[in-house]
């Protein structure tokens, strides 16, 4: 094992160490392995904005003066310029347009984002599922694949009811229906909301079995 292996090795374990001292509660030492946890995220984080994002995207084409990307550029810079003017009390005001620009890009972007990758997908998942070259096997239905089609249906059409039903006046007709719906929909997402608890646990159980590998991996090669 080189130098530069042992040394980092011991480094590591020393931060797994400390982040495990949580068990006996909140402790000098723990805090100090979050810091550097965070202290390094924050500087990787700001490396690869500056080297991949304001370098090439905003300082480089500031040097090119006259190109079409020199003049695009101004755009970004005189936002960021009204955005620091913030800083001002007098000039809070400067902010508020590169503010309502991104809180507007981010929006859309966020939309587009939703009903493109997840919210048509989905729909038209529910669709496909009772295409009928799916529902069919050797001339004859296949029960499973219905089954699964028709839970599928009534799991988004009762969440849906859900998250109606608790929107609106409860004063109504159909109200005695609505609720039943509502019902069946919150235990589709109590079913949900397990089975993400679940896929987040063994998540973070695979990720700590494996540290408890590498460290004694580590220990063993260093004995």
């Amino acid at each position: 094992m080189s130098s530069v292996d042992l040394t980092l090795g011991l480094l590591g374990l020393a931060l797994t160490v400390m982040i495990f001292s949580y068990v006996l509660g909140d402790n000098l030492f723990f805090r100090i392995g979050l810091y550097v946890l965070v202290g390094v995220s924050a500087g990787y984080t700001a490396a690869v904005l500056i080297t991949r994002v304001l370098i090439p995207l905003l300082v480089q084409p500031l040097g090119k003066p006259g190109t079409p990307a020199f003049f695009w550029t101004l755009v970004p810079v005189a936002l960021c310029v009204l955005l620091a003017l913030m800083l001002i009390p007098r000039a809070l005001q400067a902010g508020k347009f590169p503010l309502a620009f991104l809180s507007g890009v981010l929006a859309a972007l966020a939309l587009v984002g939703i009903s493109r990758g997840t919210l048509a997908p989905q729909l038209l998942a529910v669709v496909d599922r009772f295409d009928p070259r799916l529902l069919t096997r050797n001339a004859s239905v296949d029960w499973r694949q219905l089954v699964e089609a028709v839970a599928m249906l009534v799991g988004v059409v009762t969440v849906l009811f859900y998250f109606h039903h608790h929107g609106r006046d409860k004063q109504s007709a159909v109200e005695p229906m609505i609720t039943s719906l509502s019902s069946i929909g919150q235990i589709f997402i109590g079913i949900f909301l397990g089975a993400l608890f679940v896929g987040l646990y063994s998540t973070a159980l695979i990720a700590l079995i494996s540290r408890l590998e590498w460290i004694g991996d580590f220990i063993s090669r260093l004995f």
